[in-house]
């Protein structure tokens, strides 16, 4: 009996990952439909890049394992990685910046002098924070 070779395993390994991650895509274009406008969605569209480039490299990778020797003299794997990785560093930061300033922005309301004719809404304790 012939045992299945490593190549033949490296070529599944290589499929599977390349289904995996267009499905992580996909799943990204349909939640950036939820988070289309601010600073949120902003990042959100250059998440959708970075799956869509990872998707793009396990392709030319699953190419590669195939027996593309074309992709692998070009390096077009590692030329797309570069791009996805610059992609997923900028997606990060712009997140970043989008939770570093939300609190900025409620300290500046905090620090606004209020107004007597504001109502105040009511505080609503749960059972855990009331002294019984």
């Amino acid at each position: 009996m012939n045992a299945p070779s490593l190549a033949s395993f490296e070529v599944l390994a290589a499929l599977f990952l390349f289904v995996l991650s267009a499905g992580a895509a996909a799943m990204a274009i349909n939640l950036y439909s939820l988070l289309r406008t601010g600073k949120m969605g902003a990042s959100w569209r250059v998440l959708i890049i970075a799956s869509v480039l990872f998707a793009l490299v396990q392709a030319l990778r699953f190419a590669e394992v195939s027996g593309l020797h074309y992709i692998e003299i070009f390096h077009l794997s590692s030329i797309v990685e570069i791009a996805f990785v610059l992609s997923l560093a900028y997606a990060f930061y712009l997140q970043r910046r989008v939770f570093i300033d939300s609190p900025h922005e409620s300290q500046k309301h905090k620090n606004e002098p209020k107004h007597d004719d504001d109502e105040e809404e009511p505080v609503v304790l749960s059972a855990y924070d009331r002294d019984i």
